[in-house]
């Protein structure tokens, strides 16, 4: 299992140039394997697609991923030439994972209200419809120009798919590179992750990459840990999120969160995102440390 670190986009006010940029720059010399990023349009987070241009253009190595970007509500084509630049600038490193949303308000606010109840629909043409735009983008010249730029990476940029219902996995092994888990949990991850691969090696995808994520706040004084990691996610989620926060977020010293990624282990992920809920640097150099080592791939 590889180990990422999910970028502070979420972690406003507080959230400024500088704690960003020592984020990506600290997190990609400690050996990261890839960058997540979570979207919300009706919140005051920073930009996905954005954020990731601006980590593409200060790292070298780290992989750069929307896990996930809400795509239903958002121009496909506009998506496609956002996330090829991505790809050109990081060198080929981009992962694009997309989802449909499930809060209504995220719709209205980018005026597109009327798609909502036919996200999973129109999700399915959008997918292929980026895909058709970077394969004809990889095919202009010189002399003959196309609706691009195009993605770096050969063939293409992978595409993963994340969402909760049996569709949405379904959708995930059908049209995707890979399937994000939500943050629920390592005892959900390590009961469905068979099946979700199973299912892919049906469908004929033997490198289908099942991507999980968990939120972490990490401090020696639990309770404190868990106050502030706490304060994050309720402001974002903006109610009670789905389980309460001494389930959703693994806190307390960094011995525990290592534990903790030990358990997501037994789940057959190939790769498991750790978003930190306190906006301090500190939060990426205590998991570059402790956790990180036993999970880092070397660099040839």
């Amino acid at each position: 299992m590889k180990l990422g670190i999910g970028l502070p986009l979420t972690l406003v006010p507080e959230l400024n140039r500088g704690l960003f940029l020592d984020w990506c720059r600290t997190s990609d010399d400690a050996g990261f394997h890839v960058f997540g990023s979570i979207d919300q349009p009706a919140y005051d987070s920073w930009d996905p697609l954005v954020s990731l241009a601006a980590a593409a253009a200060v790292t070298e190595r780290v992989r750069l991923a929307t896990t996930i970007l809400q795509l239903p509500n958002r121009n496909e084509i506009t998506v496609a030439k956002q996330a090829a630049v991505i790809d050109r600038l990081s060198g080929g490193r981009l992962d694009l994972g997309v989802a449909v949303g499930s809060r209504e308000v995220d719709y209205q606010v980018l005026g597109a209200r009327s798609r909502f109840s036919k996200r999973g629909k129109r999700i399915e043409t959008q997918i292929r419809k980026i895909r058709r735009t970077w394969r004809a983008a990889k095919r202009a010249n010189a002399d003959t120009g196309a609706v691009g730029p195009a993605p770096m990476q050969k063939p293409l940029p992978p595409i993963w798919l994340g969402g909760k219902s049996e569709r949405a996995i379904a959708r995930a092994v059908d049209l995707g590179d890979g399937y994000i888990f939500g943050a629920a949990g390592s005892d959900a991850m390590v009961e469905r992750t068979p099946r979700i691969r199973l299912m892919a090696e049906e469908a004929g995808k033997k490198k289908f990459t099942i991507v999980g994520f968990a939120y972490c706040a990490v401090g020696d004084d639990l309770a404190a840990a868990l106050e502030r990691g706490a304060h994050y996610a309720q402001r974002y989620y903006g109610e009670t999120p789905s389980r309460e926060p001494d389930k959703l977020i693994h806190h307390g010293p960094v011995d525990g969160i290592a534990a903790a990624v030990k358990e997501y282990e037994q789940a057959g992920l190939d790769i498991l995102i750790l978003y930190p809920l306190i906006p301090e640097i500190k939060q990426v150099e205590l998991i570059g440390e402790h956790v990180l080592p036993a999970y880092r791939v070397p660099v040839h």
